[in-house]
């Protein structure tokens, strides 16, 4: 399977980067991705770019870890959500204990390697209470990160759903980080989403998937073949297809993918004269609860909270000095 997989992705496009996460993705071992690598050096075409990333809660990192992500060049982000009290609510280990300080040993070894990496911190119903004691955490331990909110759907289970946040919570959350962010006037510190929010304000394209509008460009494969449009939707509604039956060049294509990002399209008509339109691109397909399509986002709450968030930032932006012809048309 690992063949097929690492083929098909290689045969569909010239540029790919595979983003491997979980779970945990580092309990494969260190020598299943050596022979990932393997595998990716006989079947990759000549001048083909092929990147790679791995989201790990860098618990299990040792030295051939750390070999093999620093030889290989990996984008790396650590899941870590502030201090160890905030951190250890929701990240528990099999044996029922708080994982922060094993987080912290994985963060050692990457510095003492000089290994950059990234991080992303979960916001969930009891970290929201604490932008202040996150943003300092993370920020006298100059690890620049991106915040993203719990979500969950209706049919997840009762425990998960209560670590949620709604939108407007999650947009108060932001803007208290980006105030003191901006008091500490340091470039070499960055937080996402806000950095791209920034971006788009004044008429740069963001990075962040959920900024671009162009879900179609990220799949997820399961480990049994399964494509899926994106790793929060991993349950047969949304299963387009197995590598094991059809190439993914033809499910690229396949009437269940477009009929898929045709709820996003009609979306993005309806959106298009919204003045956070080029900014936005009408949001994540996450946020809509497990729908495939929603008649007018206008009137969800992610929106409205998104607006609001929009709004605040360009004001903060403009109290810094930018001008309004520097601003996007917002």
């Amino acid at each position: 399977m690992l063949k097929l997989v690492l083929s098909e992705c290689l045969q569909a496009a010239s540029f790919v980067r595979f983003i491997w996460h979980g779970g945990e993705p580092t309990i494969a071992g260190a020598e299943y991705y050596r022979k990932i690598l393997a595998i990716e050096d006989k079947v990759r075409r000549d001048g083909q770019k092929v990147t790679h990333s791995i989201q790990t809660n860098a618990t299990l990192l040792n030295p051939q870890w750390i070999d093999l992500l620093k030889s290989k060049r990996f984008s790396i982000g650590v899941s870590i959500d502030g201090p160890e009290y905030l951190h250890n609510f929701a990240r528990i280990n099999a044996n029922g204990r708080g994982s922060f300080r094993e987080v912290q040993k994985g963060i050692v070894l990457f510095r003492n390697a000089g290994i950059k990496f990234g991080s992303i911190a979960v916001v969930n119903s009891y970290t929201v209470n604490f932008p202040e004691e996150i943003f300092w955490f993370m920020y006298n331990q100059k690890i620049s990160f991106s915040a993203n909110a719990c979500v969950a759907y209706p049919s997840d289970p009762e425990e998960v759903r209560q670590l949620t946040i709604s939108p407007m919570q999650f947009s108060n959350f932001l803007l208290r980080l980006l105030d003191l962010w901006l008091k500490t006037d340091d470039p070499t510190f960055n937080i996402k989403p806000l950095d791209d929010i920034i971006k788009g304000i004044l008429g740069r394209q963001p990075s962040l998937c959920r900024y671009r509008g162009q879900c179609q460009m990220y799949l997820t494969i399961d480990s049994n073949g399964d494509v899926y449009p994106c790793d929060e939707y991993l349950n047969q509604n949304y299963n387009f297809g197995n590598l094991r039956q059809t190439p993914l060049k033809k499910i690229v294509q396949s009437t269940n993918l477009n009929e898929y990002y045709a709820g996003r399209t009609i979306m993005q008509t309806v959106c298009q004269n919204c003045q956070w339109f080029n900014i936005c691109k009408g949001g994540c397909m996450r946020e809509w609860g497990g729908s495939k399509s929603i008649t007018d986002p206008r009137e969800t709450e992610f929106c409205k909270a998104r607006q609001f968030l929009f709004e605040e930032v360009r004001d903060r932006i403009q109290l810094l000095g930018y001008s309004k012809k520097e601003i996007l048309n917002v």
